[in-house]
């Protein structure tokens, strides 16, 4: 830990001010004084723990909610996704306070089969869905749309979305004043029209967490499938995505494939009568969370550790084991570097530091194995004298990825498409290596951080190489200020702002009383 007297001192309590906490609800509260918020998410903030208790959900997206709900003080609805959640919701009920959020959140459960969530999750929003909104079919071979997508998609899919908007209605008419429902990410396309269909008065709005593609590419889904999440979501008032390209392309998806009157310079469709907003809201972090994270005893431990096997030049990614994230060929632009530099054998090692994610899909199975297989093939062919090209490690530890993004030279971040990455807004904020990120230019992060990175073409492995490379042999100057500039981006643009830009343009947008209900 720091001491008192530590230079970093300053900078910790200057961060510590930026705490979202209550002057964020106060502003929240006066810009939206009518509205009892409901946040809206296939995932509970929290996980029941095998041995009793809760730890707060992982990932991102319910660290950004868990925010939002706090600030917002928002009721919040979610699927039972495990049998330990549905364990609980036995004993307890379906609505009981919310664990491990400060406010007075109270937490609804939905309740679909084992059958019909697996239908829902596993069948159509992964990897359907996902595939699609991150462009990964092999399109000469797949998707194959056969009868058992499209019995996912109606006892599934549908219905989930539907028990799920039948629950937002019950929570909404039990609430004081206008209801704002907040819907977030892939998994719920379908519920803003069926909410907006039982609660004219509402004002709803959807986030979209990961990539809008063209619409084009849309339809690779049958014609009912894609009308049916593009009308899902026009029962918003607004529709939020990560950047401007998503914006773009969901304007270009409603004129193209819906038929329907944009308007490209006011970002909003006009359909049965009322107007949708499309606006962009980079998702982004708890800048004195993490900051405090980064400096806290655990991480400190672990970096102590990390200084034992250390190399001269630290290429660090950090990432869910994802076909999306593309490791694979993060790690043959690495094997370039090797070939084109022999001079950097036994003085720099590669660690990817990789969560298994959604081992019961096929797929996701496929591309461990491939990711295994390239690491152990790299390492047979350059390792030597007791180095290790790649360190690859599978698991989950905050304490430990921390550790690794304060210390990297390098940062890899080459995803085939991605929402935003907070991976790369994460490392950009702790590092104190004065190190250097390289970001695939389909990274939502990287329309915030491009002045300050290093910019590549996913796909192109001589150019991540060279990317590599040139990120080692930076001059230092160079490399501070490259690094000074990204953190001060994310200390810019935090969770807060994120915040409270979503609802001034529910304020500006939506929230008058009865303009736009539909």
């Amino acid at each position: 830990m720091l001491a008192m007297n530590d230079p970093e001192t300053p900078f910790l309590d200057s961060v510590e001010r930026r705490r979202p906490g209550t002057s964020l609800r106060g502003y929240v509260t006066r810009t939206l004084p009518h509205s009892s918020a409901i946040v809206v998410a296939n995932r509970a903030p929290h996980e029941p723990r095998p041995e009793g208790g809760f730890t707060r959900g992982a990932g991102g997206v319910i660290t950004a909610l868990l925010t939002l709900a706090e600030v917002a003080g928002a009721d919040w609805v979610a699927c039972a996704r495990t049998e330990g959640e549905r364990a609980l919701i036995e004993e307890h009920g379906t609505t009981w306070k919310a664990p491990l959020i400060r406010s007075e959140t109270r937490l609804h459960y939905v309740t679909p089969t084992p059958e019909q969530y697996d239908q829902y999750y596993s069948v159509i929003s992964n990897p359907v869905l996902w595939f699609v909104q991150h462009y990964l079919w092999d399109l000469a071979h797949q998707p194959v749309i056969n009868g058992r997508i499209h019995r996912a998609w109606k006892n599934g899919y549908v219905e989930v979305n539907k028990q799920i908007a039948r629950k937002v209605v019950d929570v909404a008419r039990g609430l004081p004043g206008r209801p704002l429902v907040m819907v977030h990410d892939y998994q719920l396309y379908l519920v803003p029209k069926l909410v907006r269909e039982q609660l004219h008065g509402a004002i709803i709005q959807h986030f979209v967490h990961i990539p809008w593609p063209t619409p084009q590419y849309w339809k690779v889904l049958p014609r009912e499938m894609r009308d049916a999440i593009l009308f899902g979501l026009l029962g918003c008032d607004i529709v939020g995505f990560q950047t401007s390209l998503d914006v773009r392309n969901f304007l270009m998806t409603c004129e193209e494939n819906a038929g329907l009157a944009v308007d490209e310079r006011e970002r909003a469709v006009l359909v049965d009568g009322r107007i949708v907003y499309a606006r962009a809201y980079p998702i982004s972090i708890d800048v004195a969370g993490t900051t405090r994270l980064s400096y806290s005893h655990g991480v400190m431990v672990e970096e102590r550790k990390l200084r034992d096997w250390r190399p001269q030049h630290l290429i660090v990614r950090i990432d869910r084991t994802d076909p999306s994230k593309n490791i694979v060929r993060g790690f043959l632009a690495y094997e370039k570097l090797l070939a084109h530099h022999p001079e950097l054998k036994g003085r720099v090692q590669f660690w990817a530091f990789l969560q298994p994610s959604r081992q019961d899909v096929a797929l996701y199975r496929n591309y461990v194995r491939k990711v295994r297989q390239a690491v152990q093939r790299i390492n047979a062919q350059y390792g030597a004298h007791g180095w290790q090209p790649i360190r690859l490690e599978l698991g989950e530890s905050v304490r430990k990825a921390m550790a690794a993004m304060r210390n990297f030279d390098v940062l890899i971040v080459n995803s085939v498409y991605d929402g935003l990455n907070l991976v790369a807004k994460e490392g950009a904020l702790v590092n104190r290596s004065d190190g250097v990120i390289v970001v695939s230019e389909n990274v939502g992060a990287h329309e915030e951080l491009q002045p300050h990175v290093l910019s590549i073409n996913p796909f192109d492995i001589e150019a991540t190489a060279n990317a590599m490379h040139q990120a080692i042999v930076m001059g230092v100057e160079e490399k501070r200020r490259r690094n000074e500039g990204a953190r001060e981006v994310v200390r810019t643009n935090d969770i807060a702002r994120w915040i409270t830009r979503q609802v001034q343009d529910i304020r500006d947008l939506a929230a008058e009383p009865g303009l736009r209900a539909g």
